[in-house]
C-alpha cells in the first residue's frame, strides 16, 4: 500500500527513500536473514500461496503436472516438492513494519522484516478503519434524526 505523503515525513529523513531509512532497512533485513519474521518465507522468491496460507516455491518446468507461466512468455514454473500445484505465481517482498503501527518509533524492537501477506495480516485492523474514515469523509451519510425532522 502506498504511503501517504503526510506520514511519509515521518520516517528518517522524510522518506523511505532516503539513506537514514535505507541504512535501517537494510539493518533489519539482515536480523531477519532477508526472510519474512513472521512466516519464514525469502524474500523475492517466487511462488504461489495456498488458501491455508502455506507458501510454495515455484520450481522450473518439470515433467509431470500442471504448469504455470510467469513472469516470461515461455517460461513455465510449478509448485509443490511432491505433487505439482496449479497456483497463481507471486513474488514475495517483504518490507520493513511497524509493529506498534506507530510511524514515529524506528527502534530495532519495534520494526520487524514482514512478507506482503504477513505485513498486511498485521495491518487489517488500522487499515479497516482507515477505509472506514475514507469511504465516510467521501460519500457522508444522513443522520437519520436530521432526515425526519426535515420531513
Amino acid at each position: 500500500m502506498p504511503i501517504a505523503a503526510e506520514k511519509m515525513k515521518l520516517y528518517p529523513g522524510g522518506s523511505i527513500k532516503s539513506a537514514e531509512w535505507q541504512a535501517i532497512r537494510e539493518r533489519i533485513r539482515a536480523r531477519a536473514g532477508n526472510r519474512c519474521e513472521k512466516c519464514g518465507v525469502e524474500n523475492h522468491v517466487l511462488g504461489g500461496r495456498l488458501h491455508s496460507g502455506k507458501f510454495l516455491k515455484a520450481q522450473p518446468k518439470g515433467d509431470n503436472g500442471l504448469r504455470l507461466v510467469w513472469p516470461n512468455p515461455g517460461e513455465e514454473w510449478w509448485c509443490g516438492d511432491v505433487e505439482p500445484i496449479k497456483l497463481r505465481i507471486i513474488k514475495i517482498v517483504c518490507t520493513v513494519a511497524h509493529f506498534d503501527n506507530h510511524l514515529t518509533d524506528h527502534s530495532d524492537d519495534n520494526l520487524r522484516f514482514w512478507c506482503q501477506q504477513c505485513h498486511l495480516r498485521h495491518d487489517a485492523r488500522q487499515h479497516a478503519e482507515s477505509a472506514r474514515v475514507t469511504r465516510r469523509r467521501k460519500a457522508p451519510q444522513i443522520d437519520i434524526e436530521d432526515w425526519l425532522s426535515s420531513a
